[in-house]
């Protein structure tokens, strides 16, 4: 038995197992823990039994534990307890202990003994926590976890709570006025019964995979309301982990997503419909533009036509007929000496005008359509109107294409032909250059003809419209849709330096290389 309070202290005998006591386990831990040997002579005292009871170690460490803690009313029943524990057996519950301010304290006490590695019962050890504390704590926790669900229940979407297990005990109001269910069908896993057959498999494998894994939920599906109707819900879980990372609690909500579901339906409804109005829209333009190019096409051979016509016209009809004037005009030049001065030279003077008029008809005729491009092909035809045009705008015109260029397709020819006509005209009108360059190559499997000036180039506004609408008047236009028809491209580049105009017709080998 141990000694009454008024007993005269002995000195302490330390347990064989106080070695093995983990120091600073005892001295960390937030819980008063105080050893004693068999007749409760302490010996030891950590520092939370300090702070708890006010007695510094040493100064307890080798006295008896009823004298410093235990009030006269509760000694007998401490006596009582030990000799329980003594026995071989633990104790634990509410105890009111004495501390050094002479205050009283209400704690929680677990009384365990202490053996000897023979089984021998060499001593015991207490633990003590503060009531108030725990009441207190309790009290913190009943009140968060009424703000909680006041929180929860406060909340348009729907909560619920389950255990680590995914077995749900809680649902926030909103579940049960939404569901019409009541508590006692929910609780567990009652809740597939509010669940769309068809798509509860699915949602059941994900949130078994989700259980198993501890990782978070989401995932959309539809739940039945108290009037029967399935609304569609987005379904949030996020888990809660120990120390040890194992989930021991899941938070998971519900948000209705009916209504913004079936708008997303009706957007993608208009948005398909609307893409498919574009897509008739740009079918019937590009059929529209189609017919624009088919009718552009047909315009630039029937202007071509035309102008062979005009030219064959010229040099087959009003050629004779001004060959004719010119032939009687040279019989009445014949006679010229019977005829008056004046006479005389009026004729001579008629003669020299019909011989000017039959070369501008020639010339005329030949720029309409050249000869030259159908009998000898284009090199013959550009030699011939560079030369031509040179002497008539003085302009001095370089004219580079290879020696050896051979006959191209004739709808290539007129188009090559026509571009660098248009190109040297415009040069004419509008550039102000003293000179212009022609060349015609072959690169990378292009035919590649270019025309440059020295001239004051296009105005930044026209250049401007060019790239914004991809056109400058009708001479560049017709340009682009000739090389269009061929499957080329048209490039301008032009500063105050001068313009280069490059045209590109794919696939056009150079004969002859």
């Amino acid at each position: 038995m141990m000694e009454s309070r008024t007993s005269s202290p002995t000195k302490p005998t330390l347990l064989p197992t106080e070695p093995r006591l983990h120091k600073q386990f005892f001295e960390a831990i937030q819980v008063a823990v105080i050893a004693t040997d068999t007749n409760g002579i302490i010996t030891y005292w950590n520092p939370f039994a300090e702070r708890l009871y006010g007695w510094p170690a040493n100064e307890v460490v080798g006295r008896n534990v009823i004298e410093i803690t235990v009030t006269a009313e509760t000694e007998a029943q401490a006596q009582q307890h030990m000799k329980a524990v003594l026995a071989g057996n633990s104790w634990a519950g509410e105890f009111e202990v004495h501390c050094k301010n002479g205050k009283y304290l209400s704690a929680f006490v677990t009384l365990s003994p202490i053996r000897a590695e023979s089984g021998e019962i060499i001593g015991l050890v207490g633990v003590s926590q503060d009531m108030g504390s725990l009441k207190k704590a309790e009290g913190d926790l009943r009140r968060s976890e009424e703000q909680f669900h006041a929180f929860a229940n406060s909340l348009p979407e729907l909560c619920w709570m389950a255990r680590g297990d995914g077995h749900i005990f809680w649902y926030n109001d909103r579940w049960y006025e939404y569901t019409g269910a009541t508590p006692q069908q929910m609780e567990g896993w009652g809740w597939q019964s509010v669940h769309d057959p068809e798509i509860l498999p699915s949602v059941m494998e994900r949130w078994k995979s989700s259980i198993s894994n501890g990782t978070p939920f989401e995932m959309q599906f539809p739940l039945r309301g108290a009037d029967g109707a399935f609304r569609w819900f987005l379904t949030r879980i996020r888990p809660i982990y120990d120390d040890a990372g194992n989930v021991i609690r899941w938070y998971g909500t519900n948000t209705n997503i009916d209504e913004q579901r079936h708008l997303l339906e009706s957007i993608s409804e208009a948005r398909d419909h609307l893409e498919k109005s574009v897509g008739q829209r740009t079918e019937e333009l590009k059929t529209a533009n189609d017919s624009l190019r088919d009718l552009s096409t047909r315009l630039l051979r029937l202007r071509d036509e035309e102008q062979r016509r005009l030219a064959r016209e010229l040099h087959d009809s009003v050629g004779q007929l001004v060959a004719a004037i010119s032939m009687n005009i040279a019989v009445v030049a014949l006679e010229a000496d019977k005829l008056s001065p004046a006479a005389a030279k009026g004729v001579a003077e008629n003669s020299r005008l019909i011989q000017e008029v039959s070369r501008e008809i020639r010339t005329l005729s030949h720029l309409l359509h050249p000869p030259l491009l159908d009998e000898a092909g284009l090199a013959s035809a550009l030699r011939w109107y560079a030369e031509g045009f040179a002497e008539r705008s003085k302009i001095k015109v370089d004219l580079d294409i290879p020696s050896n260029f051979g006959r191209l397709p004739h709808d290539k020819e007129i188009a090559i032909f026509r571009i660098i006509q248009e190109c040297l005209t415009n040069i004419h009108r509008h550039s102000e250059s003293p000179t212009a360059s022609i060349s015609i190559g072959h690169d990378d499997g292009r035919l590649l003809v270019q025309v440059h000036d020295s001239g004051k180039g296009i105005p930044q506004e026209k250049q401007r419209d060019l790239i914004a609408y991809g056109r400058i008047g009708v001479g560049f236009a017709g340009m682009r849709e000739r090389l269009r028809q061929l499957g080329g491209t048209l490039e301008i580049q032009s500063d105050n330096k001068g313009t280069t105009v490059t045209a590109a017709l794919p696939d056009a080998q150079i004969p002859g290389r």
